[in-house]
């Protein structure tokens, strides 16, 4: 198994996007009250940037206690700003290696061969209902629904005889739509954020239908260090009719995560230094892997995620 060229052009599109973004407001366009802007930033009004799931579009360094590196974006392609709604349409690419084996003490150093990859894609539309939000949530709430399609896959480095055996049976995530809704509540210096989601799994996947859960709470102590914690809970279901082989069972995939630190907010993104502890299965070539695991991570989101920072 190889890594697609066309996820590390598309890698490589959403770190440009990210790159131009701050100069999006030159591009406005404005027409009966309604603005139109080319790369606006984060494809969610409501940032995915914080969010303690392994599915997030972030540079990062983590020690799971396996190694894992991780490169992504999460950018909207352009958007729309009606007088009580914001529209829009990105597109989202991660491309994560990790080690096979448990490395905790690994850093700055190259990590331990023999290394497995997990690749997705994927396009976004999201819908952000200010007016209704504003009513809800009071000032500087926010209300998102959203509809993204992506495709995950698993790959590793080595070959069949060395490591291929090892993950007989074990299933391609695929295609699935995943719609969502977020809502973001600001009460006084903390920021609450909470987003329910659901992976549709396209026919002839492995898995059938994948709710989650995040929930995100970001303080703002000082203009220079917020403290966060953030809990993602998913669980995916197999088809009752998915057979690999006549000796394997796919069992059900689930995973609780929490990430708990420190962010210190960038004049382009911000940077996120937090212990991590989880429980279930793993991901990728790792998804039969069910364990307890903690460890801590480096990670960088693009954009500035809240909203008193724009």
């Amino acid at each position: 198994m190889g890594v697609s060229l066309n996820k590390a052009a598309l890698l490589g599109c959403l770190v440009l996007g990210a790159c131009l973004s701050h100069r999006a407001v030159a591009s406005d366009k404005h027409v009966s009250g309604i603005g139109f802007s080319v790369l606006p930033g984060d494809a969610r009004v409501i940032s995915h940037a914080l969010s303690a799931s392994r599915d997030t579009g972030l540079l990062a360094y983590q020690v799971l206690p396996r190694v894992v590196l991780s490169t992504g974006g999460d950018v909207a392609f352009f958007g729309i700003r009606g007088p009580s709604y914001e529209v829009r349409a990105g597109m989202f690419g991660l491309i994560e290696v990790q080690t096979r084996d448990p490395d905790p003490l690994n850093f700055m150093t190259v990590p331990r061969g023999p290394y497995l990859w997990r690749g997705l894609l994927g396009y976004s539309v999201a819908l952000s209902l200010d007016a209704l939000a504003e009513q809800m949530l009071g000032h500087q709430g926010a209300f998102e629904v959203a509809l993204s399609f992506r495709h995950e896959s698993e790959h590793y480095t080595g070959s069949a005889v060395d490591i291929g055996e090892a993950f007989e049976g074990v299933p391609n995530i695929g295609d699935f739509v995943m719609p969502d809704v977020a809502l973001r509540k600001v009460l006084g210096c903390v920021d609450v954020e909470m987003r329910v989601q659901g992976k549709l799994f396209l026919p002839h996947q492995a898995y059938l239908f994948g709710p989650g859960v995040d929930l995100i709470f970001r303080w703002h102590a000082l203009p220079w260090v917020h403290p966060i914690w953030s809990v993602f809970g998913e669980y995916l279901f197999v088809r009752d009719d998915v057979q690999i082989s006549n000796s394997i069972e796919i069992p059900d995939n689930y995973i609780v995560r929490s990430i708990a630190g420190l962010l210190f907010p960038g004049r382009a993104g911000d940077l996120q230094l937090v212990m991590t502890a989880s429980v279930g299965n793993d991901k990728g070539l790792l998804a039969f892997e069910e364990e307890i695991r903690i460890g801590w991570a480096i990670r960088i989101g693009l954009f500035k995620s809240s909203p008193g920072l724009e």
